[in-house]
């Protein structure tokens, strides 16, 4: 089910629409508490199945006319799994489910040959299940889980800068160079989050964070005809 509100305005120089959606979902799948899936010949007996939902909200603004042209998008929305087995039975988010996602893009026209852009981009981090307690056995520490993708990982955030000059156009053929850096603001946004023991204080369980990419500038050559 959705709900929406289209518009252009301003002799269709700006455009907006809003739009609130509600959808059940049948047949979904997940892995039983304690799944043994290496060396498992047979997967299927460690999935469970239940329903899901998801709804929110969606807005996008957009210009489309002039010297400075782009579009600002917003989502506010849930996406939550609700499974026999899994977390005493109550609704639970799913993978997908990033509550808050935020999108911003300009491009400024400053002359025929120069051209620049900026996008910048946020979500929520998804769910994860990550470790409430630990104890030991035989001398070796035993993870303790309890709420199945009760944690989050942290927001994800970048910005990306680009700069295209022409540098030659004829009736038929064009080139151009773009200069762009990407994660302008050079965010360490994290890929994976692993505890592992302290290893100066074994009592101790610390969180390592693995990040993919930082800043990274590029230039590209660019011909079409």
């Amino acid at each position: 089910m959705s709900l929406g509100y289209y518009r252009n305005f301003s002799s269709n120089h700006y455009e907006f629409s809003a739009e609130l959606y509600y959808k059940a979902l049948q047949n979904q799948i997940d892995y039983k508490n304690g799944a043994q899936l290496i060396a498992n010949e047979n997967i299927e007996s460690q999935l469970i199945y239940g329903v899901g939902r998801a709804y929110g909200l969606e807005m996008y603004f957009k210009k489309k006319v002039g010297a400075l042209t782009g579009w600002v998008s917003y989502t506010l929305s849930r996406s939550e799994l609700k499974i026999p087995g899994v977390n005493n039975g109550s609704y639970y988010p799913s993978r997908q489910d990033e509550p808050q996602n935020v999108s911003i893009v300009a491009m400024y026209k400053a002359s025929k040959k120069w051209t620049f852009s900026a996008t910048w981009v946020y979500n929520t981090g998804y769910p994860i299940t990550w470790p409430s307690g630990k104890y030991e056995v035989n001398s070796q520490p035993v993870w303790l889980y309890t709420q199945r993708n009760g944690s989050r990982m942290p927001d994800y955030s970048r910005l990306d800068l680009g700069a295209t000059v022409v540098v030659k156009k004829t009736q038929h053929t064009e080139s151009s160079w773009t200069f762009s850096v990407y994660n302008a603001y050079d965010r360490w946004n994290a890929y994976t989050i692993t505890f592992q023991q302290d290893p100066n204080n074994p009592a101790q369980t610390q969180a390592e964070k693995t990040a993919l990419f930082g800043i990274i500038p590029s230039i590209t050559y660019n011909f079409k005809f």
